[in-house]
Parts: C-alpha cells; sequence; structure tokens
C-alpha cells in the first residue's frame, strides 16, 4: 500500500479514480456507480456498487468490470493491505436492497483483468438476490412442495382406498377441474396418480384436511396446516406472473419450505427427494457463516498485551469447537458423507492449530510461537481452500 496514504484515503482515490475513467469512456457503462471500498475481516476487501441493471447477467458483468479495475488499481505503487486474501463486489438497488455478492480469490479476481470471465465466474461465489433469481427460487421452491404434496396424496389415498382412491377421496369440483385440464393437454384419463398431476394448492389443501386422519401425523396441526397452504399461495400468484417477490416474501417462503417439505421427508424421504441435501446445504452455509463472524479480530496492537491475545485465543477456540458440534450433529444426505467428512477433518485441524498458538503463547517460547503461527495459517489456507473451492460450490446449489 502506498505509504503516504492510509486505506480510508487511498479508498476514496480509487473510487474517484473510477469516476475519472468512466468520464473518460474507459470503463463502461457511464451509469454504474462505485460508492465505496472497505476492509472486513482484515482479509477481504469489498466494493460496493449500484449497478445499472437489474438481471443477474447484466450485475455479474459489472460486478466483473469493477473486479478488473480493482485489480489492475491495486497494483504497482497502490498495493493491497498485507493481510488481504479476498475480493469483493456487492450489489445494491437505487433502494439500497443487496442484489447481489461476489467473492473471488485474488487469483481468481485477475481472471477478469485476463481476459478469462468464465473462469472467474465458475470460480467465484455468488449470493444472487437479484429479482429474476428471486423469482426462480420462488418457483423451484413452490414446485417442490407441490409435487412432494401430490406423491403423498396419491400415495396415502392409494393405500387406504385402493386402486379406486380418486372418485372415492377426492371431492367432486376437484375431480371435474382436473378432468378438463388433463383432457386439453393428454386426453380423456381416469387414472388418480395421473389426474393429481392437475391440481392446485387450494385443491391440495381441500383434500388433505378432508381426509386428515390420513395426513395428521405428517402436518400435526390441521389448522397450522391450512393457514400454511394459503400463505404458499399468496406467494404462487406473484410467482406464476413474474412480479416482483420482495425479501420478507422470500423469506417466509424458505419458512413454508422448511415446515412441509421438512413434515413430508420426516415420514417418506421419496416425498420430497431434494429437501434433505437442501437441508443439509443451508444449514452448514449458516454454520460457516455465523461462525466466521464470531471469530474475534487480532490486531497488530493487541499483540502487546499478552492477557488479550489470550483472551482471543480462547473465543477463537470457543467458536471452532461449537461450530464442530454443529457440523457434526448436521444430517448428512446420501452421496455427501465423503464431502462432509472432510469439512469435518478440515475443521478438526483448524481447531487444534489454534490450540497449539494458545500453548505456544502460555510458554513464551518465541520458535514454538513461529511454528505454531505457521502451522494455523497452513490449517486455515487449506479450510478456506476447501470451503472455497467445493464446499461452497455445493452451498451454492
Amino acid at each position: 500500500m502506498s505509504t503516504d496514504l492510509t486505506f480510508p484515503k487511498l479508498a476514496k482515490v480509487a473510487v474517484e479514480g473510477f469516476k475519472l475513467l468512466q468520464d473518460s469512456g474507459q470503463i463502461s457503462p457511464s451509469e454504474l456507480r462505485l460508492t465505496n471500498l472497505q476492509l472486513i475481516n482484515d482479509s477481504v476487501l469489498v466494493a460496493s456498487i449500484i449497478p445499472s441493471v437489474s438481471d443477474s447477467i447484466g450485475v455479474k458483468i459489472e460486478a466483473c468490470t469493477v473486479m478488473c479495475f480493482m485489480v489492475s488499481f491495486f497494483n504497482g505503487e497502490f498495493a493491497l493491505p498485507p493481510n488481504v486474501t479476498t475480493l469483493g463486489v456487492r450489489a445494491f438497488s437505487n433502494e439500497g436492497e443487496e442484489i447481489m455478492y461476489v467473492l473471488s480469490s485474488l487469483d481468481i479476481a485477475r481472471c477478469c483483468s485476463e481476459g478469462r470471465p468464465i473462469e472467474w465466474l465458475t470460480n467465484s461465489i455468488f449470493q444472487d438476490n437479484t429479482p429474476e433469481q428471486r423469482r426462480a427460487r420462488a418457483k423451484l421452491l413452490v414446485s417442490r412442495i407441490e409435487i412432494g404434496l401430490r406423491r403423498l396424496v396419491s400415495k396415502r389415498l392409494r393405500t387406504h382406498y385402493g386402486t379406486n382412491w380418486w372418485p372415492t377421496a377426492v371431492p367432486q369440483h376437484i375431480r371435474e377441474s382436473a378432468g378438463r385440464d388433463a383432457k386439453r393437454e393428454i386426453g380423456t384419463v381416469s387414472n388418480g396418480d395421473k389426474l393429481i398431476e392437475y391440481t392446485y394448492l387450494p385443491h391440495l389443501k381441500e383434500i388433505v384436511l378432508n381426509q386428515w386422519n390420513f395426513f395428521q401425523d405428517v402436518f400435526r396441526d390441521s389448522g397450522k396446516f391450512g393457514r400454511a397452504l394459503d400463505d404458499l399461495n399468496s406467494i404462487r400468484r406473484p410467482e406464476a406472473h413474474n412480479r416482483p417477490l420482495s425479501d420478507s416474501q422470500i423469506r417466509q417462503l424458505e419458512g413454508l419450505y422448511r415446515l412441509l417439505a421438512g413434515a413430508m421427508t420426516e415420514v417418506d424421504n421419496d416425498t420430497v427427494p431434494s429437501f434433505l441435501v437442501e437441508n443439509w446445504r443451508q444449514r452448514l452455509a449458516t454454520i460457516i457463516q455465523e461462525t466466521s463472524e464470531s471469530i474475534p479480530k487480532m490486531l497488530e496492537t493487541d499483540r502487546r498485551n499478552p492477557g488479550l491475545v489470550r483472551r482471543k485465543f480462547d473465543e477463537y477456540v470457543d467458536a471452532l469447537e461449537a461450530a464442530l458440534v454443529r457440523i457434526n450433529s448436521v444430517v448428512v444426505p446420501t452421496g455427501k458423507e465423503e464431502l462432509h467428512s472432510q469439512l469435518e477433518e478440515e475443521w478438526a485441524d483448524l481447531c487444534n492449530a489454534v490450540r497449539r498458538m494458545q500453548q505456544a503463547v502460555d510458554s513464551d517460547n518465541f520458535v514454538e510461537v513461529a511454528a505454531a503461527a505457521v502451522q494455523h495459517e497452513q490449517a486455515f489456507a487449506r479450510l478456506r481452500c476447501f470451503t472455497t473451492k467445493y464446499l461452497m460450490s455445493e452451498l451454492g446449489g
């Protein structure tokens, strides 16, 4: 970093430099705004932008433009702060809502300035919250619940009523509606397992409540189930017509998905086969994010205070050990055992490395402190590499 500029001043110079390059036509589009740069946890340099577009691909292209600028600016006279290992771009709407967050290691960020955008796209971590991504996410979750409910209804009612379950257990107006829709697409059919595919959420709600004795062990509370289906249908309407969905609607939908799909999966894993993997991904993502935020920062000035250093190491170990307990408690879906086991091993190695650093600090042995610090950096780098290149790609979908 320049010797005569503090980082806040250097960040301001970078923002002004970006605007000058736009004004001269060297960076486009001119409507793209770089608002600030900030350091997070002393290791991540993040640019905040207001893109000129709102679609997912367009925002990614403009994030790549900003990433390219960051790589070029912090090269030579203006070097990156020494601990920075990752570059990030946060994109916000004009209303201040975060619509995308991308993180790239320094090597991957350089792909933007070297004409390798596809490599940057495939090796960076994206948290996409653009309107079209929210709609796609909503469509996926609603579809999974709807398909799961249809499977559950046909399976349970066929078990109790036999092959003639459709006319026996389903109200006439639902049979007539499904029959009309089916006839338009596949012709006249009488098979309930086919006709159930032409029912809608209000139909499924009515069927389940009318036959509650056969579904009580799954959903337990008929009132809660009915309200959940009503809420789900209220979200499905704007999703079906491609209208924007708010963050609160997406959060509500995520909760409904966990409630309904989780209940169905408890009694039959095949009803919503993707739920266990989805739940595994979400829980690990939450654990990793919350642990990262809870690890105390170790500042250079702290090293003059051994008591403070020791306390921060204690907090560091406590956070890692608490996270490892949570990781061990997560239900691992079939096919993800090896990946989960590797995460546990890498996490345990980091715990051991931090404990060794604790012991080294207590011993006042500078040689041991140096060796322990190297072991810690190696363990931390392995875990970061694993979560960035492998696990995070899983957690992203």
